[in-house]
């Protein structure tokens, strides 16, 4: 009963298998599902959490959860996330550091994708340091400001 429950298991992952040159030298890749209650796009994992925060504290709860505040690197991911966690939310992006320099990351790197609306950002009142992602673009506003959160993190991925 364990083989078929293994086969099963093997069946519902993706295999890839790749094969480089004539020395027939073959890799491997199992890319999983993503973990119950968050959502799979490409190579990333999603997860919207239950309550709005400001934007430090989700921060921090999606780093303790073993993930970062999401920042999206496409028009098509911005849809997904929208059209499937909430159509506002918090994004990693900010000028908390130095006013007018934004910096955006996927909790790595820095991300170039920007999808700012008309006219922002405008750092109104003069204390709108974070961004959230809408329908019709990014919004700098304050950081106290309780916005929908979404996680992300890489999607589990297993090389052979």
């Amino acid at each position: 009963m364990l083989s078929k429950r293994l086969i099963i298991g093997l069946i519902s992952l993706c295999l890839m298998i790749r094969c480089t040159g004539g020395n027939e030298r073959c890799g491997a890749s199992i890319r999983g599902a993503c973990p119950p209650a968050w959502s799979q796009w490409g190579d990333t994992c999603y997860q919207k959490l239950k309550e709005k925060l400001p934007w430090a504290e989700a921060k921090q709860d999606c780093i303790k959860m073993g993930s970062v505040l999401v920042m999206p690197q496409s028009q098509e991911e911005s849809k997904f996330l929208q059209n499937n966690m909430h159509s506002r939310f918090w994004i990693n992006c900010s000028d908390l550091h130095v006013e007018g320099t934004w910096v955006c990351q996927d909790g790595t790197t820095d991300v170039e994708y920007r999808n700012w609306r008309e006219g922002e950002p405008n750092n109104g009142g003069g204390r709108e340091d974070c961004a959230a992602a809408g329908k019709s673009g990014w919004n700098d506003v304050q950081c106290e400001d309780l916005s929908p959160v979404i996680c992300q993190r890489p999607a589990p991925q297993l090389h052979f």
